[in-house]
């Protein structure tokens, strides 16, 4: 096994990017500090995989369709490396009706020409405040409809990608079709009104979620691990279903994904997309998943140790992620498996960091202010030559994390 435990950081878009989506000094020490902390799994924010994608990003996103990119997500990848942890990047394929124009004249694409608008009920904690600057969050611009030429090309093109990520270092690439973005929005539908084959019918909604996993698949082989963030339910009326998800979750293990990451609802149900105390309702999902399929899964916001180790032995989930925790406590899993959880900075899940980046700056938190300036703190630099034992090429995800029985952290170290 290649991971060293059950703990990983989930994806979050934290806008440390150059405005063209090339890697910085800030990106990078922000990663390194969470697995220096002891995180056994870095997924990366979302990256933007395609030309047309860029055109549309939610601010400063990283891009990787270029080999001008390769340079900043090697040194990445090395970084978290040297630290102790394994890295997979997310890998998006556009966002959909949740992109933002940037080039006039320009409308973002989607299934079908239906824009967002998230029902004020709805909102995130401590968001209702500031409307007045957040309507480019909660009502999205009219999107136009993908044509078939741009699916197919869209689709090989972020296969491209792919095998750039994997010359870049990564261990895995997670293909990001959760709350909300580009692939959701064709399982939806609420959002997709298409009359063609990837419209109607649920074989038909999934078919281009699933083209572009077979895409990927074919491009890389099994030289890493891939697998998918998908919502289980969408929680909205005339959205897709946990039933729906679960037929598409054993489609997605056919194929041959070796991993499953769960996010759920959206921006229009953000009580689901973002919960506002701890949870369990992701690994109730989670549990009626790894009840159809074999792959492991992988369940976020769980920000509690003692929940999370009985969560995996118990079998509801195999991996726990945790994004605002992360943010909080970056060793929150240093602290968790030494058995100092009484020292451990608990996020108070206030989404102050959600507030700092949907204003479009940097991410900030209540309880940690050295989020955003790790690039300042010597600790998080890497050093010279390889730190800890040799990595080897990566295996799949279901060895690295189902080798060692339930345990969160393992009772000895990971073999190679």
């Amino acid at each position: 096994a290649l991971i060293k435990n059950r703990v990983a950081m989930a994806p979050m878009n934290c806008l440390y990017a150059t405005p063209d989506g090339h890697m910085t000094e800030q990106e990078m020490a922000h990663y390194a500090a969470r697995a220096k902390g002891g995180t056994g799994l870095i997924i990366t924010g979302a990256v933007l995989g395609t030309r047309m994608a860029a055109k549309f990003p939610f601010g400063r996103n990283l891009n990787l369709w270029h080999v001008s990119h390769l340079a900043g997500m090697a040194e990445l990848t090395q970084t978290v490396h040297y630290f102790g942890a394994k890295i997979f990047i997310q890998l998006s394929i556009g966002f959909g009706n949740k992109g933002h124009t940037t080039i006039d004249g320009e409308q973002p694409y989607a299934p079908s020409p239906i824009p967002y608008a998230v029902p004020p009920e709805n909102f995130p904690k401590g968001f209702k405040e500031h409307q007045d600057i957040l309507g480019h969050v909660f009502f999205g611009e009219v999107p136009r409809e993908m044509t078939i030429e741009e699916i197919k090309s869209e689709q090989k093109e972020y296969a491209d990608s792919a095998r750039l990520a994997v010359s870049a270092g990564f261990d895995g690439i997670e293909i990001h079709a959760p709350h909300g973005y580009l692939e959701h929005q064709f399982l939806s539908p609420k959002f997709n009104k298409r009359t063609d084959e990837y419209g109607g019918s649920l074989e038909n909604r999934m078919r281009f979620l699933l083209e572009t996993c077979q895409a990927v698949k074919d491009s890389v082989g099994n030289s890493v691990a891939v697998g998918v963030r998908v919502s289980a339910d969408e929680h909205r009326p005339g959205g897709f279903t946990y039933e729906d998800v679960k037929v598409l979750v054993k489609r997605l293990e056919d194929l041959g994904m070796d991993f499953l990451h769960l996010s759920d609802g959206s921006y229009e149900a953000a009580d689901h997309f973002i919960p506002g105390k701890d949870s369990t309702h992701m690994l109730e999902e989670a549990k009626g998943f790894k009840e159809l399929v074999d792959m492991p899964v992988i369940t976020p916001s769980i920000h509690s140790p003692d929940l999370a180790e009985s969560a995996i032995n118990e079998g509801m989930t195999d991996m726990i992620s945790m994004g605002r925790q992360s943010l909080a406590d970056p060793e929150w899993a240093n602290k968790a498996q030494a058995g100092r959880t009484d020292e451990i900075t608990k996020c108070v899940r206030c989404n102050a960091c959600f507030l700092s980046v949907n204003t479009v700056k940097f991410v900030r938190c209540a309880v940690n202010p050295n989020v955003g300036r790790e690039r300042y703190m010597p600790e998080y630099w890497r050093g010279q030559g390889p730190r800890g034992k040799k990595t080897f090429p990566p295996e799949q995800i279901r060895t690295m994390i189902k080798e060692k029985g339930g345990l969160m952290f393992f009772k000895e170290p990971p073999v190679h």
